[in-house]
Formats: C-alpha cells, sequence, structure tokens
C-alpha cells in the first residue's frame, strides 16, 4: 500500500509519501484496489489544519479514489 500521510499541520513539506502495511479491514470498512486517486481542496486544507472534520494528525488523506471492491468488512452490502 502507498499513502499520503500529513505528519503535522502546515506547508507542502508536511505530506509525504509512504510504503506502508494496510490495516486489518474493521466492520463498516471497505478495501479497495486503487485505480486513480486525486488531492483535492479537502485534502489540502487538512494538511494545512484548517478542515474541521479531517483525522488528527499523523494522518492518511485522500478523500477521492475510484477503483476495484476487494473485501467487504463486517455488515457492509453493496
Amino acid at each position: 500500500m502507498r499513502a499520503i500521510v500529513i505528519t503535522k499541520h502546515g506547508g507542502s513539506g508536511r505530506a509525504s509519501g509512504t510504503g506502508a502495511t494496510g490495516p486489518e479491514l474493521r466492520a463498516g470498512e471497505v478495501r479497495i484496489e486503487v485505480a486513480a486517486a486525486g488531492i483535492n481542496f479537502a485534502d489540502v486544507m487538512a494538511r494545512m489544519g484548517l478542515y474541521p472534520d479531517a483525522p488528527k494528525t499523523p494522518c492518511v488523506v485522500g478523500y477521492e479514489v475510484a477503483g476495484t471492491i476487494l473485501e467487504l468488512g463486517e455488515g457492509v452490502e453493496v
């Protein structure tokens, strides 16, 4: 898995690409094989610390993705 991680709020140097093992799939979650991803306005605002719904740092961003469903967590229906 590759991810863009925000380590601290601030400028573009605060986000970096990393390779990581994918997290364990939990109830209500879906694992996808990403075909395309984008960094959108909400991702940039989250990096700057200006997006109120952003997760706490360090966090992985990427609000927009497209791909193929690989696994469904418990309770997920398609």
